[in-house]
């Protein structure tokens, strides 16, 4: 009986940092938005903004390409020449494919005049 009270006596005398240690505790170990919860959160919080910074960088990119696409006629051009294949009238085009684009790409015509 006299450990039970010697213990009902200290925490009578210490409630006040019983409960703050209480508190503390469930804080930072229990609940939702405990201490240690956050740092995963932090670490993705952290990789979601690099991702948000590449697809701002892409974006960047893609839109000073359209803007030169609408501005400049010779990328124009240029992009018909290299990725369709275009021509003019008084060209021969002759594509030749690597070994390894060989089943990806269809074989480009070429029209002789």
């Amino acid at each position: 009986m006299s450990k039970i009270h010697s213990a009902w006596l200290f925490m009578c005398k210490h409630k006040y940092l019983l409960t703050v240690l209480l508190i503390v505790l469930i804080v930072g170990v229990v609940d939702e938005d405990s201490f240690l919860n956050r740092h995963p959160r932090r670490v993705r919080i952290d990789n979601l903004r690099k991702e948000i910074a590449n697809y701002k960088q892409q974006y960047n990119e893609a839109d000073r390409k359209i803007r030169d696409l609408e501005n400049n006629p010779k990328a124009v051009e240029k992009i018909a020449r290299e990725r369709y294949h275009m021509k003019r009238a008084n060209e021969d085009v002759f594509v030749f494919v690597g070994e390894q684009e060989e089943g990806n790409e269809e074989p480009a015509e070429t029209d002789e005049e």
